[in-house]
């Protein structure tokens, strides 16, 4: 039981929305109130408005006014049920009472719509002497807490977590760079290494000479492509491929993640991860790679069927009209999956190619320079990732 996250949202002003946006959840059947403390007069009520909570806290608040954007908002989370709603809660109050913030207005919601328990938390940064709360090196600092707390051994972790996607077989950096990224990392190249972040903290490194070497030995190894490009095209007629988005709330913390009924039931039936690529501005993903758990295997999106076809709504009723807008490319595509799955039958694999390595691949995978706080900055371009 380690997977616990404690992640402090963006600067987002003075006007509270913090709270519009769980009390939503709460009214939505979404959510609840499990907690508030140090509000005052407000405290002895039984029924408070949104409206009240966020006076209190912009009054609270407006005593410094030096202070620009003085909300507090973090959420608290794990994977899955690992840990229970309110075991979430105490390990966030005992968290804010080390980073500084015991005697602040606090509001904390549980949120159950998703497949993650998790919890947000709303204060001020303003402490009770009216003086901002110290907020340097704030996100690393919680993170030692939580580590403490769930008596966790990130550099222990990092090995495990090294060694389990040095198992699979990639073609390129960035496709390791995403495995890794998988479990939380952060990654940053530096002088023919790969520096590996997470709590806030470097966790370790590996050599690209030795990445290269296995990129290498992997190249010379049959690869399964042709069977999961077969297994995607008869699904497709199957299942939907229209996308969805985990972005529809505001204040998500999660990576921008899709899918669709077609990418969940191959996830859950053959352990095919689905994983796309988007721009920062533009909502409809340019390109995906694949992820065989069971077989253990990186496949590049594009040599397996176009995304255009794989999330088109092409069902068994629209074969014929439909795929990537065009009927003879969808006949095409089925011509050429109907013979590549009648190879995977047979075992007729083709051999993995050895992807195109980038000199400036890092930029394919977002990551810019590490900062002494534990933060690391975004590139703009998001586009190319070589993957």
């Amino acid at each position: 039981m380690n997977s616990g996250i404690f992640k402090i949202m963006p600067a987002a002003g003075s006007n509270f929305n913090a709270v519009n946006y769980n009390e939503k959840k709460v009214k939505q059947g979404k959510g609840g109130l499990v907690y508030f403390e140090n509000f005052g007069n407000l405290q002895d009520r039984t029924e408070i408005t949104k409206e009240e909570f966020k006076k209190y806290l912009q009054d609270y608040s407006a005593r410094n006014t030096k202070i620009k954007n003085p909300v507090f908002h973090a959420t608290c989370s794990c994977r899955g049920r690992e840990l229970s709603h309110d075991e979430l809660k105490d390990m966030a109050l005992e968290i804010m009472q080390q980073l500084g913030y015991p005697e602040n207005p606090i509001l904390i919601y549980e949120h159950h719509d998703t497949k993650n328990n998790h919890i947000h938390i709303v204060s001020s940064r303003v402490g009770a002497n009216g003086k901002k709360i110290k907020d340097n090196f704030e996100g690393k600092r919680a993170n030692h807490y939580l580590n403490a707390i769930l008596n966790r051994e990130p550099h222990l972790e990092f090995n495990q977590h090294l060694n389990s996607s040095l198992t699979y077989k990639f073609g390129t950096h960035a496709q390791f760079a995403l495995l890794m990224e998988l479990h939380g990392y952060k990654l940053q190249k530096k002088e023919e290494q790969f520096l590996f972040f997470k709590h806030g903290e470097k966790q370790g490194f590996i050599n690209l000479v030795d990445l290269d070497q296995k990129i290498k030995i992997n190249a010379s190894e049959k690869n399964n492509a042709a069977q999961a490009k077969a297994l995607i095209y008869k699904y497709r007629n199957q299942y939907s491929g229209i996308l969805r988005s985990n972005h529809d709330d505001k204040f998500t913390t999660e990576p921008r993640k899709f899918e669709s009924d077609l990418t969940n039931f191959l996830k859950h039936k053959f352990g095919y991860e689905f994983v796309f690529f988007s721009g920062r501005v533009k909502e409809v993903p340019y390109g995906y790679v694949v992820i065989d758990h069971n077989k253990r295997e990186v496949y590049k999106g594009s040599d397996l069927s176009g995304l255009k076809i794989l999330i088109a709504n092409a069902t068994k009723n629209e074969q014929t009209t439909t795929g990537a807008g065009n009927g003879n490319e969808y006949t095409k595509f089925r011509k050429i999956n109907n013979d590549e799955e009648i190879s995977a039958v047979h075992n007729h694999t083709p051999e993995i190619e050895l992807g195109k390595i980038f000199g400036d691949f890092i930029d394919e995978i977002e990551r810019a320079n590490y900062q002494g706080d534990g933060r690391l900055k975004k590139r703009r371009n998001r586009r190319g990732r070589g993957i």
